[in-house]
């Protein structure tokens, strides 16, 4: 009897990385089995290699002059969101980004999050956005602060835009305007709604605070929390996942993301000192990268590119991860499915 031979599998390749990151930026991985990996990359069903999505942060948005940094205006929004579209991206929820970074799932190759921070009337979402998001069918997410005093005030409106299913609102804290941040052991906090509490304490009423308040206000639990003022700490990505949070987002513009691949710093760049590092926290979901609104536009043909070589560079290297898969996953996990009518 002839033996079957027995087929040594390939070497993979590595994490695909591009000169239209930064230099100081190193993209990471995070999903922890490489079958796992390999099937949802290769699922004809899924999201094809090289599918890029851009996350954009909005604050204010003003009809006049621009008075502070953090402000935009309105036909500045306009033009941005135009060119989104001109470019080929389309605009997605935070349930199809969850289920894409997670599972891979299927979205648009190009794909924006745009997400508006604090708190706003529901005339700012139906002056600035409206006419645009009816036009694409967008969808927008809000950074909402859960602070009982602050957002009475907005409170029905944005519940009415809840309901139209337009608007989705995601965890932005409740006091909001203390960050959470690595605080020195025995470090106490006072504030008017909690008291006088240790930072943890705090940091974990911030970030539990928020699941619930959202849940009781919206009727929906939020996946998303993004991190005031982009600060975090090893404790609050630690609470944030316990409590249920899928992902995070800080304020730094290091890229976009794809499938199993977050761009993130080792280190302060000193060029760049504003940005806190994210890769000794080890979880990339909790820690994505955001784009500000004032300068987005000047970056998304670099992200085109950038999605362009990502997917270049799977197909190069198709054969040798279906091998791999083939030899090494498929007896425990089955075959890669084919592809669904």
């Amino acid at each position: 009897m002839t033996a079957t031979p027995v087929r040594t599998p390939p070497a993979l390749p590595g994490i695909f990385t591009t000169s239209l990151l930064n230099s100081k930026d190193t993209p990471r991985g995070y999903v922890k089995s490489t079958c796992a990996y390999l099937r949802a990359k290769w699922d004809p069903n899924n999201a094809e290699p090289g599918t890029v999505v851009m996350p954009i942060m909005f604050h204010s948005i003003t009809d006049g002059e621009i008075t502070h940094p953090y402000q935009i205006t309105a036909e500045a929004v306009t033009h941005l969101l135009r060119d989104i579209k001109s470019q080929g991206f389309e605009a997605i929820s935070m349930q199809q980004l969850a289920d894409f970074l997670q599972h891979n799932a299927k979205i648009p190759a190009r794909s924006v999050v745009l997400i508006v921070d604090d708190l706003h009337t529901e005339s700012f979402y139906r002056d600035h956005f409206v006419p645009i998001f009816k036009e694409y069918n967008w969808s927008l997410t809000n950074a909402w602060i859960s602070s009982p005093e602050d957002s009475k005030r907005v409170r029905d409106g944005n519940i009415a835009l809840q309901k139209e299913g337009w608007v989705d609102h995601q965890a932005h804290g409740v006091v909001h305007n203390i960050n959470t941040s690595e605080y020195a052991p025995n470090t106490y906090i006072n504030t008017p709604l909690y008291g006088n509490i240790t930072a943890e304490q705090f940091t974990k009423n911030e970030i539990e605070g928020s699941m619930k308040a959202i849940t009781e206000t919206f009727g929906k639990a939020p996946i998303a929390y993004i991190w005031p003022g982009g600060n975090f700490s090893r404790l609050g990505v630690k609470v944030a996942r316990e409590a249920g949070y899928q992902l995070g987002f800080t304020i730094n513009p290091r890229g976009p993301v794809m499938f199993n691949w977050v761009p993130q710093g080792d280190q302060v760049d000193p060029g760049r000192p504003v940005f806190l590092p994210e890769s000794d926290l080890d979880d990339p979901l909790m820690l994505l990268p955001r784009y500000w609104d004032i300068d987005a536009r000047y970056h998304l043909d670099t992200i085109r590119q950038l999605g362009k070589q990502a997917a270049e560079y799977a197909q190069a290297n198709r054969a040798a991860e279906i091998a791999y898969y083939e030899i090494v996953c498929q007896p425990q996990t089955g075959p890669i499915p084919g592809l669904t009518p």
